[in-house]
């Protein structure tokens, strides 16, 4: 009872001596290594996220993600918006060994699980140099996110969190170089599609997704390369089958005092499912005219640039482009101009473009305003064939959005 008590008057002390750090902070009063045997926070970020609809098929969308663009539809009324459900609550706690080892633990929600319900984004415990749980995908570079109002983010951006189980050390010593092993949990995405269907049915997976990276680091920022390679079941026509995905992704970071440039290519087939713009859309893979099946090959980058005007005013420009396409499809549901027609032997062709411009404030330390232009474009090209006739289709649509917003983090 004693120690409990002692315990807890240290929770306190902590508490009174830390509350004007980032986080709500408590560490206790014994140490081990020069640092606090236990330490906890809890955070929040507050996101206010606004935007107009200038034109284009994004209306009622609260992020601007130009794989949604209604290609078939003529609405260019404008639309208003704001919520509050990017805003994030953040746990983390750290405990030091006696062998001068830290575990490290963090949960993380945020409110854009649907109409404002919590959503889990991280739970992980990370300990010699393993991490356990649910975060980043290692096929992404974490260390990356351009400095923008919506929260979407370029169209071939990969920030997919997943349960995984991630190895990670320095290669001979060097701290300069970095390497990782990671198993993710399967991200099966080839079974509901947007405006194509191919009428695939849904399979229990059997195996991880296997990621593999390294990363350079110094001053100046990094270069980082990572792998992946994937085995997806599927169910056509009540026969189960799987094939092979894999993909790679190059990114990294140069820094010039607070200015930054930033910049991410990734390339692969059957990877869609780890892409910002058609992730849950169902484009990994798709059943060909001679009975095989085959995983969807896609392709995209993005680059960002910050400059700081001066210390409080900064401005971001962003631009982003993917591609993914299918060659002689083997049956698939197109709603274009005629209502679910099926198309034989199809071909699809889908580009996305994205373009941002803003200007930030920061008033406060940990306070941002932000201003925002936003600009996207979606190709959709179909060719096939029904009943024997012909059948070419080609469209696309532009959307405009202006984004605004306040973050403050505490």
């Amino acid at each position: 009872m004693k120690k409990a008590l002692l315990f807890i008057g240290a929770i306190l002390i902590g508490f009174t001596s830390y509350a004007q750090e980032r986080y709500l902070t408590v560490r206790s009063n014994d140490s081990l290594h020069g640092q606090p045997k236990f330490k906890a926070s809890l955070g929040a970020n507050i996101k206010l996220n606004g935007y107009y609809d200038v034109f284009g098929g994004l209306q009622g969308n609260d992020t601007f993600n130009v794989g949604q663009i209604d290609v078939f539809g003529d609405d260019d009324s404008g639309s208003f918006g704001m919520d509050m459900y990017q805003s994030q609550l953040k746990f983390e706690t750290t405990l030091m060994e006696k062998n001068g080892k830290e575990i490290y633990a963090i949960v993380e929600f945020d409110f854009w699980g649907g109409n404002g319900q919590m959503r889990l984004r991280k739970a992980y415990v990370e300990f010699a140099n393993w991490q356990i749980g649910q975060g980043w995908a290692s096929f992404g570079d974490e260390a990356l996110w351009p400095n923008i109002m919506e929260w979407e983010g370029p169209p071939s951006g990969v920030w997919v969190r997943s349960p995984h189980i991630k190895y990670f050390n320095t290669i001979g010593g060097n701290p300069d170089w970095r390497f990782i092993l990671a198993l993710d949990a399967p991200q099966s995405d080839y079974n509901k599609y947007g405006e194509i269907e191919p009428l695939v049915d849904d399979a229990h997976q059997t195996t991880p997704d296997f990621i593999a990276g390294v990363k350079h680091e110094k001053e100046w920022g990094h270069i980082r390369f990572a792998s992946m390679i994937r085995s997806i079941n599927y169910k056509f026509n009540d026969v189960k089958d799987n094939f092979i995905g894999y993909g790679f992704s190059f990114s990294g970071m140069l820094k010039k005092d607070r200015n930054n440039f930033q910049y991410q290519f990734t390339g692969g087939k059957g990877i869609t499912a780890y892409i910002t713009s058609v992730a849950g859309f169902g484009y990994d893979g798709f059943p060909t005219s001679d009975g095989n099946f085959e995983a969807t090959p896609s392709y995209g980058g993005w680059a960002s640039y910050e400059h700081f005007w001066t210390p409080k005013i900064h401005t971001n420009f962003v631009l982003g482009y993917t591609r993914y396409y299918t060659n002689d499809i083997a049956r698939l549901i197109y709603d274009g101009d005629t209502d679910d027609i099926a198309l034989i032997n199809g071909d699809i062709d889908n580009k996305h473009g994205y373009g941002i411009v803003n200007i930030m404030y920061d008033p406060f330390e940990r306070m941002t305003f932000g201003l925002e232009l936003d600009y996207g474009s979606k190709t959709l090209d179909v060719n096939g064939t029904l009943n024997g006739n012909e059948i070419i289709d080609d469209k696309t649509r532009d959307a405009m959005r202006i984004s605004f917003g306040l973050m403050f983090y505490f």
